[in-house]
């Protein structure tokens, strides 16, 4: 298969020496039209010179001149009878004789006739030399088109390679630089759209990859206490209905979080799903105590929750996700004799503890991913730093937000959800929603 740029190189020269063909030959036409004239022209001023000499003389001989080529004739008018169409007018032209194609110029005389001939032969001697030099400027203009269209190929072939090049890289998962605006608009408008694709897809691709390392952190949490709810109630530390209706429940969240990395591969959308529906924060609070109370009293931190009934628009399974991961951190910050407090004001879930707290610098930056993980101390074990960003995320996705406020009295994080609308029976339950992308 040959190359663009060949077919480019190719098609290009054809059309140009297609182009100075025509030229040489409309310009070929055009020279032999003209050296017929002027020839022709010549001629004519040959007759007229020598029929205004035998005019001014008033002696008329007759006879035959050579000149050349050109042969000067005065003979009574019968003579030329046959030779030329009318005997008794002036003409020029072309005509039969002694058995060639002759140019002539016919001038009348007083009962005398004047004719000038030449063959027809020298007429096409005399535009051979520009036929010639027009064919040297035709072998000429080849080369140089030839050139061109080299030129010209390579500069449309260059950046279609660049391109090819770029996206076998990105198909490789490659890092590729930006590239140049050269060449034509199309060109340029080609550069321009490929670097969009590839920013969008470095967007697509970081998304998927940030998406999928965030389920993976919360799967980790469920497995844990699935895990750990079933070895103590092999060892009877729990009570088998208590530790059945724990796995359950975190059965019921490692699902969820499977649905969702299914909902990625089906839709090829990095984002969360969240429903819509009445939730109790006091009820949150006093659920996550109870489930990571044991993990307290075994660090020897106090877990407690408090506030009043609060009912706010939210998905119970998320918000449970968002407390989850606040009290895990919250847990691992707190030195023992510390406290950690999880309660609801109003729309407001507040996780507080008495741990060293956040430093004022990183505080803006809390919710970036994996930005506060070599940032902690290492007395107990940190998470994958992901959990804060996944709390902001989900926050987000029903409509709400999360801040926080550290000092050296410890870290306090709030998370703000919508009110619920109207009475519990009113609120449309099971309506979907969709988080914005991760």
């Amino acid at each position: 298969m040959r190359s663009l740029r060949a077919r480019l190189f190719a098609a290009t020269l054809a059309a140009l020496a297609l182009t100075l063909a025509l030229t040489i030959a409309i310009g070929a036409v055009l020279t032999r039209r003209q050296v017929d004239q002027s020839q022709a022209s010549a001629l004519a001023r040959i007759a007229d010179d020598r029929a205004l000499d035998r005019r001014q003389h008033v002696t008329y001989r007759t006879g035959n001149q050579q000149l050349g080529s050109v042969q000067v004739m005065i003979q009574r008018r019968p003579y030329f009878e046959g030779v030329i169409p009318d005997v008794n007018r002036s003409s020029d032209g072309q005509t039969e004789y002694d058995g060639k194609r002759q140019l002539y110029s016919y001038r009348t005389l007083p009962s005398l006739g004047l004719l000038v001939i030449r063959p027809a032969s020298v007429k096409e001697a005399a535009w051979r030399p520009f036929l010639a030099d027009l064919l040297l400027a035709a072998l000429a203009g080849i080369g140089i088109a030839a050139i061109l269209s080299f030129l010209l190929a390579r500069s449309i072939v260059r950046p279609l390679r660049r391109v090819a090049d770029a996206t076998r890289s990105l198909a490789a998962d490659e890092r590729h630089e930006p590239l140049a605006r050269e060449g034509t608009t199309e060109l340029a408008a080609l550069a321009d759209a490929f670097n969009q694709m590839a920013d969008q897809l470095a967007v697509s691709r970081e998304a998927e990859r940030d998406f999928l390392l965030s389920v993976s952190h919360e799967l980790k949490t469920p497995l844990t206490a699935i895990r750990g709810y079933a070895e103590g109630l092999a060892e009877g530390a729990f009570d088998p209905d208590e530790a059945a209706r724990v796995i359950t429940l975190e059965g019921e969240r490692l699902e969820r979080l499977v649905r969702d990395l299914l909902d990625l591969a089906r839709m090829n959308r990095a984002e969360f799903s969240v429903r819509a529906e009445p939730v109790d924060l006091a009820g949150v609070a006093r659920e996550i105590v109870h489930r990571h109370g044991a993990k307290a009293r075994e660090l020897g931190v106090e877990l407690a929750a408090a506030g009043e009934e609060s009912w706010v628009e939210g998905d119970g399974d998320r918000i449970l996700q968002i407390a989850s991961n606040l009290v895990e951190n919250a847990l691992r910050e707190t030195p023992a004799g510390g406290t950690v407090t999880v309660s609801s004001h109003g729309a407001d879930l507040v996780v507080a503890d008495t741990g060293p707290g956040i430093s004022p610098e990183d505080v803006p930056r809390a919710f970036e991913r994996f930005y506060l993980y070599d940032k902690v101390g290492r007395d107990r074990p940190v998470g994958s730093g992901l959990g804060l960003a996944i709390v902001k995320q989900l926050a987000t996705a029903m409509g709400g937000g999360v801040r926080v406020e550290s000092g050296t009295g410890g870290t306090m994080f709030t998370v703000s959800l919508r009110p619920q609308r109207g009475g519990v029976d009113d609120l449309e339950v099971g309506a979907v929603q969709r988080a914005e992308r991760v």
